[in-house]
């Protein structure tokens, strides 16, 4: 988990699944998405369904090469020049509502509004005001509303995922209320900055990590896979799980 994360455990207390006010409504739209995924095969208590893996590795040594030639060196430049940047992207107020966070939902919004004002955007200061950024998507709303995990994917650009965190980040974009205010050619172009700013945060924000999976390990496809799964069921769980992985689909 993140330093942020951590400090501002009192506000993300994560809970069992359960019902949401739109549950009903994403429930659906959810399931279209991960029936082109599900694999048909029983899956044993913390294994990885891994279906794909050859198209999986394809995609793999793809965002391995776009990482070396860009977002490693973007992350550099960005962790050091604007690290408020990820305030602008209004998706965890969004989704820690849906969650049921509303606590946090409110933080959010300060959060926003003073590093707006007084950071100009670029800057952190509501961190120092004691309200970090607490970072949390649709797949981890989906979660939380009892959608599976479904089989492991890897996605062009967008990384690791399993099927539910990857059709999350999908309609992240296409959801993405700042799009809908966005008609002018300038605002556009000032949405898609935020998006390429926003991967550049990420990979900033686990760059020891993802330097260590990606170029030092034998076999960077497994060692991602490993990696990411483990740290996502952590993650929702709270930190809470210890369990061991494996392949399901191995030799």
């Amino acid at each position: 988990e993140s330093p942020s994360r951590a400090s501002a455990s009192v506000l993300t207390r994560r809970r069992a699944p359960r019902r949401g006010p739109w549950r009903s409504i994403l429930m659906v739209v959810a399931a279209a998405g991960l029936a082109g995924c599900a694999s048909g095969e029983p899956v044993e208590p913390g294994g990885i369904a891994d279906p794909y893996e050859s198209t999986n590795r394809g995609f793999h040594e793809f965002n391995k090469g776009v990482d070396t030639v860009l977002l490693r060196p973007a992350s550099q430049v960005y962790d050091l020049a604007m690290p408020g940047l990820g305030d602008l992207m209004p998706m965890n107020f969004i989704n820690h509502t849906a969650q049921g966070e509303f606590e946090q939902a409110g933080a959010d919004v300060l959060r926003t509004g003073i590093n707006l004002v007084m950071g100009l955007g670029v800057l952190d200061p509501a961190t120092e005001f004691g309200l970090p950024q607490v970072e949390t998507d649709i797949g981890e709303t989906l979660y939380v509303w009892g959608v599976d995990e479904g089989p492991y994917v890897e996605l062009p650009l967008f990384g690791p995922a399993s099927a539910r965190d990857g059709f999350g980040r999908v309609a992240e974009i296409v959801l993405d209320p700042f799009g809908f205010f966005t008609g002018y050619e300038g605002l556009q172009l000032a949405r898609r900055s935020l998006a390429v700013g926003n991967l550049a945060r990420l990979r900033a924000d686990n760059t020891n990590v993802i330097d260590q999976a990606l170029y030092e390990s034998e076999d960077s496809y497994v060692t991602t896979r490993a990696g990411y799964i483990q740290y996502r069921r952590r993650q929702l769980a709270g930190g809470a799980t210890e369990e061991s992985l494996t392949d399901v689909f191995a030799d």
